[in-house]
């Protein structure tokens, strides 16, 4: 064999064991509840509070009945941030990580040559 490619293989080896060390970390770590439950407290509150600080505004141009539809609107982006960020918090259980694994693992298979022991053992 080319023992530059080995070296080559050796490194790419060492590089996937790191990012996959550091994925366990990223996994492993759990966001504190306190953290999600005071973010979820502090934007209802905020949302409560919203029409109030908007009265005045929509009053002097002569529109207070459009507070409640912006509050409407303004809650229903905010909370789907705050949802968005919930599920990035743990991203991989929205990922098709199997998929990347799966392509991961032929991709492998074919440069060594065993896709066909494989093919045959399942």
């Amino acid at each position: 064999s080319d023992p530059k490619a080995l070296i080559e293989t050796d490194k790419s080896i060492i590089i996937l064991g790191e990012c996959t060390s550091t994925c366990e970390k990223i996994y492993s770590s759990p966001v504190p509840l306190v953290y999600t439950r005071h973010t979820a407290r502090f934007l209802t509150l905020w949302i409560l509070l919203l029409p109030c600080a908007l009265w005045s505004s929509f009053t002097s141009v002569g529109t207070a009945w459009a507070v409640v539809p912006a509050c409407g609107v303004m809650a229903f982006f905010l909370f789907g941030v705050d949802e968005l960020a919930m599920q990035l918090e743990e991203p991989f259980s929205i990922l098709p990580m199997q998929v990347f694994c799966d392509q991961i693992l032929e991709s492998n298979q074919v440069m060594v040559g065993t896709e066909d022991i494989t093919r045959e053992n399942e």
